[in-house]
């Protein structure tokens, strides 16, 4: 089908058109594009050297140190090239320009991402549109040579295997997990990238064989749980797609330690502070009412409580009751914390109550109106603000 693209990169592939250099969307956006599915970057590579194209396209600014890449007007465009050696499992030790798109299509992970398109005319010397039609990801040329050159692109599989809800052919995904343990070669932020981008697919169980194999295991994610129980991960599917609650679930899934996947990766203190608070929640069990569940929730959590109750459910099947029981305490109207109040700060400055005492008198209203919510009316809690004054 043709592709539609957008004003930018149309206009980057005319101008180098005019210029008489030829020019292709490739990668992800032809990928996605003929899957019908939202195109977040379109990428152009050209058969010219990096010179021709800051001649061509005035305005451009070289971004791409040794690999010639330009950005203009937002799009990114590479020369077409060739890489040798990769001795550090990641990265070429030489790279030529080269004019022809085959041989740049050549040097790419997987048939489906080798797909070039010049606006008419699509090029695709190993079939990728077949593969594409099968759902199915196969390396380019040898899977071994692909996955020693880059070791990343073994979890890159895993990711595409997931996002894009394909499966995997079998000699990639023999040599993917007989090379599983080079990922330790890459660095952490790459593997965090990746596993982001996993966790946020529709499939994120594909992770399961790579890590049974050992291949994160150098990012403290162990293999043994997964291993001795490879449909744990399936759980993964089931819970709600945001960062936080995947995370989460991935970890304890996996038989992780959060402090140490967290040391590894670099993830911020409030991601972690967040993380205990719903091991927390976790681990106090599903309450047994909806009172029970409004001393739960008297401390505000800093997430969807909804996405972390559809997550224990999803765990454990003791939680199947939550996530109804918080829509019932939604529905009631029920007052559980502090902006439930009938009466606000500045109010209770009104009444007397001093200012670096308002948080602690807003506690105490608050446990009482959790057990009796008859209470929160502004009157009566005016009036048990001022006795709180006296005692606090």
């Amino acid at each position: 089908m043709p592709i539609q693209i957008p004003e930018k990169p149309a206009a980057a592939l005319a101008a180098l058109h005019k210029a008489g250099i030829g020019a292709w969307v490739v990668g992800g956006a032809v990928r996605d594009s003929l899957l019908e599915r939202p195109v977040s970057d379109w990428d152009l590579t050209a058969a010219c050297q990096p010179e021709q194209l800051l001649a061509a396209l005035p305005q451009a600014k070289p971004i791409g140190g040794v690999y010639g890449t330009v950005s203009w007007h937002g799009v990114e465009i590479t020369p077409c090239r060739k890489e040798e050696g990769y001795t550090d499992n990641r990265h070429p030790d030489h790279v030529t320009f080269d004019a022809d798109i085959r041989s740049d299509l050549a040097r790419r992970d997987f048939t489906v991402n080798a797909i070039a398109y010049d606006g008419q005319i699509a090029i695709d010397p190993y079939h990728g549109h077949l593969d594409l039609q099968e759902r199915l990801l196969r390396c380019v040329g040898e899977p071994k040579k692909r996955f020693a050159e880059d070791a990343l692109r073994i979890l890159r599989l895993y990711r595409f295997a997931g996002v894009l809800d394909f499966s995997i052919e079998e000699q990639t995904n023999a040599a993917a997990l007989a090379l599983a343990h080079t990922l330790a070669t890459v660095s952490a932020p790459r593997v965090r990238g990746e596993l982001n981008k996993a966790l946020n697919g529709a499939r994120p169980s594909a992770l399961t064989p790579l890590i049974a194999a050992g291949g994160l295991e150098a990012f403290a994610i162990p293999s043994q749980k997964l291993v001795q129980q490879p449909e744990q991960l399936a759980v993964l599917d089931r819970i709600p797609n945001t960062m936080l609650c995947r995370w989460w679930a991935f970890l304890r899934l996996t038989g992780a330690d959060t402090q140490a996947a967290a040391k590894v990766f670099d993830f911020g203190r409030g991601f972690v502070r967040d993380m205990a608070r719903l091991d927390a929640l976790y681990a106090a069990g599903c309450p047994q009412d909806i009172h029970a569940l409004k001393l739960l929730l008297m401390e505000q959590p800093p997430f969807p409580p909804e996405d972390a109750f559809a997550a224990f459910a999803a765990m454990d099947s003791g939680f199947a009751k939550l996530p109804q029981m918080y829509q019932d305490l939604l529905v009631s109207r029920e007052p559980y914390q502090k902006q439930h109040l009938r009466i606000t700060p500045a109010e209770l400055l009104v009444e007397g109550i001093p200012g670096r005492k308002i948080g602690k008198v807003q506690e105490c209203l608050v446990k009482a109106v959790v057990d009796t919510p008859s209470l929160n009316v502004y009157p009566t809690l005016a009036q048990m603000a001022k006795g709180l004054k006296k005692v606090l």
